[in-house]
């Protein structure tokens, strides 16, 4: 089989995946996804960038959360290097619903290289890591997650990711990573062929955690008045 010919059944397994998800949850799929589309909902975080490719976007409502899928496709290079790696990302995107402003949090699995982590800390020069040594009542965290934030922002990644929080995402959810920021939870997958069973995997992982976030975002409101915590209109 030719290369071209490959890669187009490659393409067609991979749509007929995204679009038998997104008829099963009356998603829409609209396939390819331009920078200037205004119809559709820019899906941002730790991989966007001025190059990157959108593929086999699907949008929809999922149990209440309003919910982006998509592959992602970037190529990223070392500073004064002409070196490049290409990276692959299947992206599942939740609007929280408690519209409290959380701070800007990414989880990594260990699934990046050095290419990655130092183009992510350009684009996000406050992230920091956290020392994993907080995570005290953690141990499975401690072994498979970083976290990085803003340094202002450690005591409340702490608050969020308890003991019984940490564990779940160690145990259950150690080959996808996580990135929360005001209102927007995403789920992203490296590494594997998109399957049924992986996309079920990451919509499991990211309602449970929607959840999460949403429990805590409504105590910070209840506590702190919501006038202070609520989104801008």
């Amino acid at each position: 089989m030719s290369i071209k010919k490959r890669f187009t059944s490659l393409f067609s397994s991979e749509a007929s995946v995204f679009r038998q998800f997104a008829d099963h949850y009356d998603m829409v799929y609209f396939g390819r996804m331009h920078h200037d589309d205004d119809e559709q909902r820019m899906v941002r975080g730790v991989t966007v960038s001025a190059q990157h490719l959108d593929e086999h976007y699907c949008l929809g409502t999922v149990h209440n959360y309003d919910t982006v899928l998509m592959k992602r496709t970037d190529s990223l290079s070392q500073p004064g290097s002409n070196a490049v790696e290409k990276y692959t990302w299947y992206i599942m995107q939740f609007d929280l619903r408690s519209k409290y402003r959380h701070d800007h949090v990414f989880l990594d699995g260990g699934h990046h290289d050095e290419v990655f982590y130092n183009t992510l800390f350009i684009k996000f020069a406050r992230m920091t890591r956290i020392e994993k040594s907080l995570f005290r009542e953690s141990s499975m965290f401690k072994q498979k997650f970083s976290a990085y934030t803003p340094p202002d922002s450690i005591d409340e990644v702490l608050a969020i990711l308890d003991a019984k929080t940490a564990e779940t995402i160690a145990h259950h959810f150690a080959h996808l990573d996580f990135e929360w920021s005001q209102d927007v939870l995403i789920v992203y997958s490296t590494g594997r062929m998109p399957t049924k069973q992986l996309l079920e995997h990451m919509l499991r992982a990211g309602l449970w955690l929607a959840e999460v976030l949403d429990t805590y975002g409504k105590k910070q409101t209840t506590a702190h008045g919501e006038a202070a915590v609520k989104l801008e209109q």
